[in-house]
């Protein structure tokens, strides 16, 4: 017995270790990004912190966390250094914005929940590099993010990275929420292609509720095809809404059969 309970508080301390030592990481990248943000704002690049703070974030995951990312279908990612694209994904801890920053391209924004951009150091540094938040429910709060989509895909030709499932899904079996139709509309109205996503399912990474954090692991994404919207209709929304889903939800059970974190 008290071996077993012994075994559960180290247990219990590495996983603590490990997540503060997460968080020092994503301390550090925002910090660098927020540095970058002045120099880069004075070439009118300023949304390019991202990418900076992307970088640091992929080099502090893989020595200092242990975790790296295999991609399938990275050249599937070259549509989005030519043209202004809309990246979908799954979204199912906090562990995606380690995977996030292997692929993220140079020219593009995150869309987070408002209450990031109340975090000190991330938030501070997200809302100095332009990424956009919305409040989930609020009509004003739902207009201005589309008000600056629109402004970033049709005049500074940047890219953005949306999780249509509106909030984290920790789902073991790997089944997605609901879509919301707000980057599907988007990409209706500015003819935007679409880059599906789809993640490994990172639970037996990352755990709260059982106090697990691994080291020396992999997480596998594949980044599927883009989609064309160049002659999408109002009418297709729904089709596309449901079939990018299918698509998603497909390729990341795939993969969770194919690999083991």
């Amino acid at each position: 017995m008290a071996l077993t309970a012994l075994r559960t508080l180290f247990g219990a301390l590495l996983f603590y270790a490990q997540l503060l030592l997460f968080l020092q990481c994503v301390l550090v990248s925002s910090a660098v990004g927020l540095a970058a943000c002045p120099l880069l704002s004075l070439v009118h690049r300023r949304t390019a912190a991202n990418w900076v703070a992307a970088q640091v974030m992929c080099i502090l995951s893989e020595h200092a966390l242990g975790i790296t990312v295999e991609v399938d279908g990275a050249e599937n990612l070259l549509r989005a250094t030519s043209s202004p694209c809309i990246l979908i994904a799954n979204h199912q801890s906090l562990l995606d914005v380690i995977w996030l920053a292997w692929i993220f391209p140079r020219r593009a924004v995150v869309v987070a929940n408002m209450f990031i951009s109340h975090l000190p150091v991330l938030g501070w540094f997200m809302r100095a590099s332009g990424c956009l938040f919305v409040k989930q429910g609020d009509g004003r709060s739902i207009k201005a993010l589309f008000d600056g989509s629109l402004r970033y895909l049709e005049h500074e030709r940047t890219s953005f990275v949306m999780f249509p499932e509106g909030r984290r899904n920790s789902s073991i079996s790997g089944s997605l929420l609901e879509f919301k139709k707000g980057a599907f509309y988007l990409s209706y109205c500015t003819h935007a292609p679409i880059i599906p996503v789809a993640v490994q399912c990172t639970h037996p990474l990352y755990s709260w509720n059982d106090c697990r954090f691994k080291r020396n692991s992999i997480i596998h994404i594949r980044v599927l095809a883009p989609i064309s919207t160049q002659d999408l209709t109002e009418q297709d929304i729904p089709t596309l809404i449901a079939n990018t889903r299918d698509d998603i939800q497909k390729a990341s059970i795939t993969q969770a059969q194919h690999h083991s974190l």
